[in-house]
């Protein structure tokens, strides 16, 4: 059932709580909102040790498997299945001139096409268009890779965005660092995480440390086709934040939030990506990358230190989850100003 959600935040309300508690809408998420949207796989640098580089799209949901693939300077995507009994075709990272399923040993080339297959030469109507790897969309930007099942949310209008406002920033220069990233499963509604990051209301009460490194009165929040920009200043200005477009360079950071569950957080000492992935209308499983700027690393002393703002969050995001199943609240209102 459809909700009625005023557009104008003065007159509207939030989300009834029955989104978050029924199972039916979980599901309605699941069959309609994210087949359609857009998961960063992986970065350019691990095809480049590697030109057949399996993944699981919404490992934790979805689990839907996918192989990309490196060849002729060219990334592409295409299901992991094998069109004979879907078997895995690719099980890990390798090199190689083709794909080729263990089970029966049928055979596809680097662009997804059916090559050969033993005791076929008999098959009437065989190969045809169905015997070939399914195309999978993909979008290359800087050096990360995006893919999605049917691709019908446009990523381009948040994408572009932050090509133009960090215009001098230097993302070739990116690097994923393994030890600064992790994992975390939490027992709450994914899209109170979501909504936890797209409003600085809470900042100065639940982040003590970060409110005192930010401009709280300068906070802005930007809205995007399909995505949201928050941003926030500080007191030093950084050569990686030059040439941004009408906004201060004493920046501390830029937010964008893109539908539905992708996070980019862009800082001087480099990026930080959240991927907030489903699990069951009460789980959720947080993903953290740390890409830092190449002779940079990721803070890790401070008050205002990511993992400590994570905590932060997380705590707060759990306290909605208990307090949302009470029989005393159904929802709440907007403030207009900060929200």
């Amino acid at each position: 059932m459809p909700f009625d959600i005023n557009p104008e935040i003065s007159k509207a309300s939030t989300l009834p709580k029955e989104f978050y508690l029924d199972p039916q809408y979980f599901k309605n998420c699941l069959d309609n909102i994210f087949p359609e949207s857009w998961q960063i796989a992986t970065d350019k640098n691990k095809l480049k040790k590697n030109k057949i580089y399996p993944i699981n799209f919404l490992s934790s949901l979805l689990d839907e498997p996918l192989v990309l693939i490196n060849h002729n300077n060219e990334i592409n995507c295409f299901s992991n299945v094998c069109t004979h009994r879907a078997h895995l075709v690719a099980d890990k990272p390798c090199n190689g001139s083709k794909l080729r399923c263990m089970y029966h040993g049928r055979t596809f080339n680097l662009d997804g096409r059916y090559s050969y297959m033993p005791g076929f030469e008999e098959t009437e109507n065989f190969p045809t268009e169905k015997d070939n790897l399914q195309s999978i969309p993909i979008k290359n930007w800087k050096n990360l890779i995006f893919v999605s099942l049917k691709g019908g949310i446009d990523i381009m209008p948040a994408l572009n965005d932050a090509e133009k406002r960090l215009a001098s920033y230097p993302f070739e220069d990116l690097i994923h660092s393994k030890n600064s990233s992790q994992s975390w499963e939490i027992d709450a509604h994914w899209a109170l995480y979501c909504e936890n990051y797209l409003e600085g209301f809470h900042v100065p009460y639940v982040h003590r440390g970060l409110a005192k490194e930010i401009d709280v009165n300068t906070y802005k929040t930007i809205l995007l086709e399909n995505a949201v920009l928050q941003i926030a200043e500080g007191d030093k200005s950084y050569d990686v934040f030059n040439n941004i477009d009408k906004i201060s360079q004493n920046l501390y950071g830029l937010y964008y939030w893109i539908f539905p569950n992708l996070m980019l957080n862009f800082y001087s000492w480099g990026l930080s990506i959240n991927i907030i992935e489903p699990i069951s209308p009460s789980k959720t499983r947080i993903r953290f990358l740390s890409y830092p700027i190449k002779n940079n690393e990721q803070p890790i002393d401070g008050d205002d230190t990511l993992s400590k703002v994570e905590k932060e969050d997380q705590n707060v995001v759990l306290g909605v989850q208990k307090g949302i199943k009470s029989r005393f609240y159904s929802s709440g209102r907007y403030s207009p100003k900060y929200e």
